[in-house]
Order: C-alpha cells, then sequence, then structure tokens
C-alpha cells in the first residue's frame, strides 16, 4: 500500500505556503522554485482571493506526515491505495 497526499479541504487554503518551504527543506533546496507543491493566487469576484494546490505525483517520496502535520489549515489527508495509479 502507497500512501498517498492529498488536498482535501482546497478552500481553507490560506496561502502560507507552509508546506511549500517544508517540502523544500526536505529536498535541502532554498527558495521556491522547483518545488513539488505549487499554490497559485487568483482574485475573483469581490477582490476575494482563493488558492490553487497543485501537486506533483513525486511528492509520495517525500515524509509527507511532515507535510500534513505542518499545514496550520490542516487542508491536506493522507490516504493509501493498493497501486498509486498504476495498471498492473
Amino acid at each position: 500500500m502507497t500512501k498517498i497526499l492529498k488536498v482535501k479541504f482546497p478552500d481553507r487554503c490560506n496561502g502560507c505556503e507552509m508546506c511549500v518551504l517544508e517540502v523544500q527543506r526536505q529536498l535541502q533546496k532554498v527558495g521556491l522554485e522547483g518545488s513539488l507543491i505549487r499554490i497559485f493566487a487568483d482574485r475573483g469576484e469581490n477582490n476575494e482571493t482563493s488558492f490553487t494546490i497543485e501537486l506533483d505525483p513525486r511528492i509520495t517520496n517525500m515524509n509527507i506526515q511532515k507535510i500534513k502535520d505542518i499545514c496550520p489549515q490542516d487542508v491536506y489527508e493522507i490516504t493509501e491505495e493498493e497501486n498509486a495509479g498504476l495498471i498492473k
């Protein structure tokens, strides 16, 4: 069984990028370039900001529990999948 990090509550994201910084720490990289998690801000009607989260599939190679735990808004969940999207 492979553990998968998924975005469960994208509407809770406040754009703090703590998860991005945790991934970069695990990759031992400085800066936001090349991160396995990307967060995009979008201005909707009434100047309300919403955030879109993109996860690179390689995120499963990281310590996803630490990434989930660092999020102050509890946006992520960890699920277990047998094939993780792979064809038998």
